[in-house]
C-alpha cells in the first residue's frame, strides 16, 4: 500500500494529511497529486473563512451585519459553513454560538496570533443585540447569503474541523483508499485505515508538555478537542481565553481544562467540544451520554478529581501528566 504524508500549516493552526492507496506505484502516483490538491483547498477556504483577512467572506458578512445587514455573494464552502454554524447552535441548544465574536475581541482576541498585523475590526453598531443566527437566509442556487443586521460570526474551531471534513471528502473523490486530515487538533478521517486497528489519535494533556494522555483507535469520523490551555492572554492583570461563555459574554469559568469528542464528524465533534467544556466537570459526561457521544474530559488540576469519560472508553489507560514543564 502506497502511504503520502504531508505536514504544513494552514489556518494558523499545524496540517497533517495522511492518504493510502493499494494501488499506487510510488510518490509521483495520484496520491501525492491528491494531497497537494488539498493543500490548495484548504488555503482557498482559509482565504475565504478567516476572519483577519479583509477580503474574506467572513470578514465581509462582519462589516455588512452592523452596518445594517444585506445580501452577499459568497463562495459555495461558505454557504456550507454557515449551514454547519446554524446546525451547530441547534444541536447544543445554543452552547456552541458562533455569533460571540464582539465578545471575543473585547476579551482581546482581535489580533491574528501568528501575525499581530492581521486584526479583526467590527464596526460599532446599536442593533447587534437583537441580531440572531436563525435570521441568515442561504440560497445555495445563487451563492448568496443574506445577513441579518447587526450579526457578526466567528468562524473559530467549527471552520478547522469543518475544512477537515471537506478535504476527507475530497481526498476520498479523488480515488485514495483512506485518508485522515488533522487541522489544529480537530481530525477528520475516512475510508481505509492505513492501521488494520484503525486510525490512531494520540491524545496529548491538555499543556502538550505533560506528555500523551491517551492513545485512540477511530474507525472513521472526526475527532475535536476544545480547550481553555490554548490561545490565552493576560488583559488587565487577569488570564483570559478564547472559550466564550455566550450566556456572560466572557472568557468561560468551566473547571476544565479541555475535552475531547469523537462524532460523525469534526466539526460535530468540535461543537460538541465546546458545549460539554462549558457544561464543566459536573455535567460534560452527562452532556455527552445524552448525545450519543464518546469522550474524554479533563479537569483543571486544582479541581482535585481524575480525568473523567464517558461509558464506552473507561477501559483507556490514562496516563498522568508528566509534570516536565
Amino acid at each position: 500500500m502506497a502511504v503520502a504524508e504531508i505536514h504544513s500549516r494552514v489556518m494558523a493552526s499545524r496540517l497533517h494529511l495522511i492518504a493510502s492507496d493499494p494501488t499506487d506505484g510510488g510518490p509521483a502516483g495520484r496520491v501525492d497529486a491528491a494531497l497537494r490538491d488539498v493543500v490548495s483547498y484548504l488555503r482557498h477556504l482559509e482565504d475565504r473563512w478567516s476572519r483577519f483577512i479583509p477580503t474574506s467572506d467572513i470578514s465581509r458578512i462582519n462589516a455588512l451585519g452592523p452596518t445594517g445587514g444585506g445580501v452577499l455573494s459568497v463562495d459555495p464552502s461558505t454557504l456550507t459553513l454557515l449551514g454547519a454554524m446554524i446546525e451547530g447552535y441547534q444541536v447544543t441548544a445554543g452552547r456552541f454560538d458562533p455569533t460571540v465574536l464582539r465578545a471575543v475581541i473585547a476579551e482581546g482576541y482581535s489580533a491574528s496570533h501568528l501575525d499581530p498585523d492581521l486584526v479583526c475590526q467590527v464596526p460599532a453598531a446599536t442593533m447587534w443585540a437583537s441580531a440572531s443566527l436563525h435570521d441568515l437566509e442561504l440560497d445555495p442556487c445563487a451563492n448568496t447569503v443574506t445577513v441579518p443586521a447587526g450579526l457578526v460570526v466567528d468562524p473559530g474551531g467549527i471552520g478547522k474541523g469543518l475544512a477537515a471534513d471537506l478535504a476527507v471528502a475530497r481526498l476520498l473523490d479523488a480515488g485514495v483508499a483512506g485518508a485522515m486530515v488533522e487541522i489544529g487538533g480537530d481530525l477528520a478521517m475516512g475510508g481505509v485505515p492505513v492501521d488494520p486497528a484503525g486510525w490512531l489519535v494520540d491524545v496529548e494533556h491538555p499543556d502538550p508538555a505533560d506528555g500523551l494522555l491517551c492513545a485512540l483507535a477511530i474507525s472513521g469520523g472526526g475527532v475535536a478537542t476544545s480547550s481553555t490551555r490554548s490561545r490565552r492572554w493576560t488583559r488587565d492583570g487577569v488570564e483570559r481565553h478564547h472559550q466564550i461563555d455566550p450566556v456572560t459574554e466572557r472568557s468561560s469559568s468551566t473547571d476544565l481544562d479541555a475535552v475531547t469528542v469523537i462524532a460523525s464528524a469534526a466539526w460535530l465533534a468540535e461543537v460538541h467540544a465546546t458545549a460539554a467544556l462549558a457544561a464543566g466537570s459536573g455535567d460534560a459526561v452527562a452532556y455527552l451520554d445524552g448525545h450519543g457521544l464518546s469522550g474524554i474530559a479533563v479537569p483543571r488540576a486544582s479541581a482535585g478529581c481524575s480525568v473523567l469519560s464517558t461509558g464506552d472508553l473507561a477501559g483507556i489507560d490514562m496516563r498522568p501528566r508528566s509534570g516536565a514543564r
